[in-house]
């Protein structure tokens, strides 16, 4: 019993649903424009030849600043 929003009219509705459908289709993409690129993994395979690491990260995320923001690391 929690408050929702309200039922959008079938017309609305259906091209709400188009448009998503639509957008789905068109395959852009979904990030920002300012979004920095993933980077290149550092080596193929599922093993990290470096530290013997199976089915790790592909490459050390501290070096590429994925866990750091102004030189200082976010996930520890």
């Amino acid at each position: 019993n929690r408050p929702g929003l309200p039922p959008l009219p079938a017309a609305e509705q259906r091209e709400f649903e188009e448009l998503v459908k639509a957008a789905d289709s068109a395959n852009t993409s979904l990030l920002h424009p300012d979004a920095r690129p993933e980077p290149a993994p550092e080596f193929e395979g599922e093993t990290n030849p470096r530290i013997g690491d199976i089915g790790g990260p592909k490459h050390e995320p501290i070096t590429h600043g994925d866990w750091s923001f102004g030189g200082r690391a976010t996930d520890f």
